[in-house]
């Protein structure tokens, strides 16, 4: 089964100046609007709302958000929500409970932590709130900065070495 494709910026193979441009536009033209993205939706609770307007704020630098991602940011914070509420059963229970005939039994806590957990990590990748994703966007922005200042790949590119 094939990879999904992920935004230009997250890249890690080589592409040249001209197929790094195209796959940009292409992006830029099905990306849409954000002018909704950046405010939590109103059905969320106070704390859920917090918790979006914190991973939105450190994602808006970026630059990859937009409206359509904002049903994947909600799943996050209602991943990372139901994370911290497994999170405080375990905590008042233990990850062994006993059942009523005295034998130990998996807290169910631990089994619903799980698989928000990789709820969770699902979306981590899908919107690059992992540090990998951040480092692959941070090392691509410092190449993407350094190819505008070369001189000859300027030329090269066809535009004015001189500005």
């Amino acid at each position: 089964m094939a990879r999904a494709s992920k935004p230009v910026d997250l890249q890690t193979a080589h592409l040249t100046k001209e197929e790094y441009t195209q796959r940009k536009e292409a992006e830029q033209k099905l990306k849409g609007n954000d002018d909704l993205v950046y405010k939590p939706p109103k059905h969320l609770s106070r704390e859920e709302k917090k918790l979006y307007k914190f991973l939105v704020h450190e994602l808006q630098a970026s630059g990859i958000l937009n409206n359509l991602d904002i049903t994947i940011l909600e799943t996050t914070v209602d991943a990372i929500v139901r994370m911290q509420e497994c999170k405080q059963l375990i905590d008042q229970h233990g990850l062994v409970t006993t059942k009523e005939d005295g034998t130990l039994v998996r807290n169910p806590a631990s089994t619903i932590y799980k698989d928000y957990n990789a709820i969770f990590n699902k979306c981590c990748m899908e919107i690059g709130l992992s540090p990998s994703a951040r480092s692959k966007l941070a090392v691509l922005n410092v190449k993407n900065e350094q190819d505008k200042q070369d001189p000859l790949l300027n030329l090269l590119n066809g535009n004015d070495a001189n500005g």
